[in-house]
């Protein structure tokens, strides 16, 4: 399930000033710019050793980085000035409405006093969640309406529980220092334009319980290491562009519920080591033209399975009656593996003898 939404206009206007903020700076990149957690050592904080190049910023740095690296695709309208509706808004100003108050920051003069205020004032953003000692706990970015990339800089958000960029328009690669956030537990970043590959480093996010990276223009294989997520329930790639085989070490997610794999370009077989998924109850496989091969009969043992789908895939020869006797199924979609012309279950298991 995916998470609510935030307020959005508050938001958007935010991130617009975050962003005239850092076309105002000097000609180096901004701490935080770009999304493919490459390069040198960045920030002014102490290095964590298990985190190999990065360096922690403060959370007030971290925030700013996520302004100067995120922005609205259209900009917000500004508030009626005077009443007077033929009044011209330079596209330079960008006005921030915050309990009744209004802030200009007009670019090629930004103050750096302002900029400390508007950081100070972060637990009060819209789609923001702050905590004990106004530790950002929450980001909540959904259907905002916004590009750019993913900064590096989250990672030093270190209390940070949930982040959500689902449906936007972000681009570029996902940081590999997401995983340095020990304590996140949802993570969404479905239906963007992110590209590059799936970084191996989220398998450290071990209390990480809802991972969604579904509809976007990944590629590379299904890093194994995620099959070492302990609580992950929820795991979705679907319609991306994922190649390789399914790795076997998925098997080993013991909390698994829902995994979505549809809809790339898997191939091989399905790993028999899935049915050691002894939580799960939905498996989406369809549309992965090159997987091939048997439905392992072993799936019989997934006691708790309610759908299967394995359509427009080249699996073959028939739905074990393994499968098919699996109390809880309730919907099967593989129309490409019938046993005697059965495609639905009711058929499938009156041919099984188990109607």
């Amino acid at each position: 399930m995916l998470p609510r939404q935030a307020t959005p206009l508050t938001l958007a206007c935010a991130l617009a000033v975050g962003f005239l903020l850092a076309s105002s700076s000097s000609a180096e990149p901004a701490a935080g710019e770009g999304g493919d957690g490459g390069g040198e050592p960045i920030g002014k904080g102490g290095a964590d050793p298990a985190a190999g190049e990065y360096e922690f910023i403060s959370e007030g740095e971290a925030m700013m980085a996520v302004l100067k690296a995120l922005r609205p695709h259209s900009w917000p309208a500004p508030p009626a000035e005077d009443d007077d509706e033929d009044a011209e808004v330079e596209d330079d100003e960008v006005f921030v409405a915050k309990n009744d108050v209004v802030v200009t920051v007009t670019e090629g003069s930004a103050d750096p006093n302002r900029e400390r205020g508007i950081v100070g004032m972060h637990c009060e953003w819209s789609g923001v969640t702050c905590g004990a000692d106004n530790k950002v706990v929450r980001l909540e970015l959904n259907v905002k309406d916004v590009e750019g990339t993913i900064p590096r800089d989250i990672a030093s958000l270190r209390e940070l529980e949930r982040l959500y960029l689902f449906a936007n328009q972000l681009t570029g690669t996902i940081p590999r220092e997401l995983g340095l956030l020990a304590n996140l537990t949802h993570l969404s970043l479905g239906d963007n334009k992110l590209e590059g590959t799936l970084p191996p480093e989220l398998s450290r996010l071990q209390n990480l319980e809802y991972l969604y990276i579904f509809s976007n223009r990944l590629e590379g294989s299904v890093p194994p290491e995620y099959g070492s997520m302990p609580k992950l329930k929820h795991l979705g790639l679907w319609t991306n562009h994922l190649s390789g085989t399914i790795p076997a070490e998925l098997g080993g997610l013991p909390s698994l519920e829902y995994l979505w794999l549809n809809t790339n370009r898997l191939s091989g077989t399905i790993p028999p080591s899935l049915a050691s998924l002894t939580r799960l109850r939905y498996l989406y496989l369809s549309g992965n033209p090159s997987l091939s091969g048997p439905l392992p009969p072993g799936l019989g043992a997934l006691s708790s399975l309610e759908g299967l789908y394995v359509q427009f895939t080249n699996v073959t020869g028939g739905v074990p009656c393994e499968v098919a006797g699996i109390e809880t199924l309730r919907n099967l979609e593989a129309h490409n593996a019938s046993i005697d012309g059965c495609t639905d279950l009711p058929c499938l298991r009156a041919a099984c003898g188990l109607a």
